[in-house]
């Protein structure tokens, strides 16, 4: 592993798609925080630069949903860079490059100022991984890469978040190293010395909170994913003002989190807690409040470089051409989640009303606000996204109405190939969807199906469809899969055909 400074290289990340690193998450969030933003469409000139790509899963997705636009991906490990190029190439996709770059110093190399200038620039699980010299380069790109009025998406692990699990860290990168040899079984031997450890009786600094989740949770997770996460040599959680401190000399200025319900005080703090974050005029000291007293353990967060703020009004009324489409059956949908300031409870017959409109088909927030039966607040577009979108159960679609075409249906499959290729044939499975900008992650079994179907559009009978997946298996077990087939048409398929499937 000397190449990589630290870094682990013998051992692939896992593929993934991040929703906070999604163009119309960071718009929103800008709106909400009142900036001037917009939801770039599909069709227009816009330039996007993904650091720290791995395999190029959420580049590639971006390239294939809007083939107008321009999409670089960086990492500094070759086998990453030659895998993204692979699929890249069996999608039949020109308007993504991906490039090998040592991020130290690569703004300053011919290649990356022959770059063009970039609109969005993100870096998911990137900066707290790796060393001063990279940051350094990463804030020297920002300086010359991004455009004036861009945006810059960061996500990065919060030292208040992790406080409890400092321990836990070091203890599986210090035992897995002097075990194994190989990222991937240096996790696994490391995460074992920390069971043990935790079941061994008396107390360790990782037997509760955070640490104790995230123990609990790393048994459930790919070792691949544990070495990225926990054996780098320059892991380090940090506080939401360092990071905000090293991107001002890139001329970036925080916006809000791409995380909306955390753009809200009262949904982070207690009213006494607000209180006392209300004596301070500083934004950095509000941010600080809301780290401590809500521990998240990673912070997604937007910055801009030339942002232009606009009030209220101004923001309502483009937040009211926002269209939403829902991500829930009925039977999933939810009027009560957690905050750092305990449960908020949603008024569920404003929002019962709101998804029910929607399970007819995407509406842009304004036509849900004007709903005549609609039980509540009608000036509340903010709100409305923010609590709908931040409990998952609708997105943001900036290009309403298109279908999955031939690009994206091509990606579809070769990400869907590597993804068994990889090992990884039971883990959740990612689309690039036009309709969205982005992509979308369902379940395996719903991703199966989809994909299932678009191979065999003349067959989704749930009896015959399950007659040819289950042809080998007893008749108990095709009925059983029939019985979930079945299901899936009457619950999942209504929401999903609004994404362009065809099921």
């Amino acid at each position: 592993m000397s190449w990589g400074g630290g870094y682990v290289t013998d051992t692939a990340y896992i593929t993934g798609l991040n929703a906070g690193q999604a163009q119309p998450l960071g718009a929103l969030a800008a709106l909400m925080c009142g900036f001037s933003a917009r939801l770039a469409r599909r069709d227009e000139a816009f330039a996007v630069c993904d650091i720290g790509c791995g395999m190029g899963t959420t580049a590639l997705i971006t390239a294939a949903a809007n083939p107008a636009w321009r999409v670089v991906g960086l990492d500094f490990n070759p086998g990453q860079i030659a895998a993204a190029r692979a699929l890249a190439h069996e999608a039949g996709l020109e308007n993504v490059t991906f490039l090998e770059a040592d991020l130290r110093d690569f703004a300053e190399t011919p290649e990356a100022r022959g770059l063009e200038d970039f609109d969005l620039i993100t870096a998911h699980g990137v900066w707290t991984w790796v060393g001063e010299d990279v940051q350094d380069g990463i804030v020297g790109l920002l300086g010359q890469k991004l455009k004036a009025g861009g945006m810059f998406h960061v996500s990065y692990n919060l030292l208040t978040g992790w406080q409890d699990a400092l321990g836990l860290q070091r203890l599986v990168r210090e035992a897995g190293m002097r075990l194994a040899h190989r990222g991937e079984s240096q996790a696994a031997a490391g995460l074992k010395v920390a069971q043990e450890l935790a079941e061994a009786g008396g107390r360790v600094s990782f037997s509760g909170g955070f640490g104790k989740t995230m123990l609990e949770r790393m048994a459930t997770l790919p070792a691949g994913y544990i070495a990225h996460e926990m054996l780098n040599r320059h892991w380090r959680p940090v506080f939401h003002a360092d990071v905000a401190e090293r991107l001002a000399d890139a001329k970036l200025e925080f916006c809000g989190s791409a995380r909306l319900l955390t753009n809200f005080p009262q949904l982070t703090m207690g009213e006494a807690q607000r209180a006392l974050a209300e004596k301070f005029d500083d934004p950095a000291m509000l941010e600080l409040f809301k780290d401590i007293c809500h521990a998240q353990a990673l912070r997604s967060d937007i910055f801009l470089r030339g942002g232009r703020r606009i009030d209220r009004q101004a923001r309502d009324a483009m937040l009211m051409d926002v269209t939403l489409a829902l991500t829930a059956a009925p039977e999933n949908w939810i009027f009560e989640f957690e905050t750092g300031a305990g449960k908020a409870q949603m008024s569920e017959p404003y929002y019962r009303r709101v998804f029910e409109r929607l399970s007819d088909g995407p509406a842009t927030v304004g036509e849900l606000l004007a709903l005549p039966d609609l039980p509540g607040r009608r000036d509340n577009p903010a709100e409305l996204i923010a609590v709908s979108i931040g409990t998952e159960q609708t997105v943001a679609l900036p290009n309403p109405g298109v279908a999955i075409d031939e690009r994206c249906a091509k990606l579809n499959l070769a990400l869907l190939r590597a993804q068994f290729a990889g090992g990884q044939g039971a883990s959740p499975i990612h689309f690039a969807l036009p309709c969205t900008g982005g992509g979308l992650t369902l379940p395996n079994f719903e991703g199966m199906i989809a994909h299932e179907v678009a191979a065999n559009p003349e067959t989704i009978d749930p009896q015959e469809m399950a007659a040819r997946l289950a042809i080998q298996q007893p008749a108990a077990q095709r009925a059983a899969l029939a019985e979930k087939l079945t299901a899936f048409f009457a619950s999942d398929a209504p929401w999903l055909r609004h994404f362009g499937f065809s099921l």
